[in-house]
């Protein structure tokens, strides 16, 4: 290979290797992020408090959740037209956050602030099929 095409393919890879960087931290769709969460369970933590919590998405939009101490919650979910997953537990308001898959396969679930690092709330850890946890 002579050194103008050998030059022409490495530059290729680099920016073949940076679009991939790059779209690795986009945001899901509204689309996307409706078929992995709706009839399925999120396990992941809260990022400031380090606490372990498991969440079921029911199809019809009621959450229940659960965290590392038994304590139990249940509310409402809805995904926005931004594509912002949005939950409303008994206590508190609405919360809508922007979920970005995450370099190790899970997702990080930030504040409206994305990308601000200071505004990573949740993680996912894994999202599993179903309701395994029976919530």
């Amino acid at each position: 290979m002579n050194m103008k095409w050998g030059f022409v393919t490495l530059f290729a890879g680099f920016i073949f290797l940076i679009s991939d960087i790059s779209n690795a931290a986009d945001p899901l769709s509204k689309e996307k992020l409706e078929k992995l969460i709706s009839g399925n369970t999120a396990e992941g933590q809260n990022v400031k408090w380090e606490e372990g919590m498991t969440w079921y998405f029911h199809k019809l939009g009621q959450i229940k959740k659960i965290d590392q101490h038994g304590n139990r919650g249940k509310g409402k979910w809805t995904i926005n037209e931004e594509g912002e997953l949005c939950v409303k537990f008994k206590r508190g308001g609405e919360r809508c956050r922007t979920v970005v898959p995450g370099t190790d396969g899970g997702y990080e679930i930030y504040g409206t602030e994305y990308p601000e690092e200071d505004e990573l709330k949740w993680t996912f850890s894994r999202v599993l099929p179903g309701n395994p946890h029976d919530l």
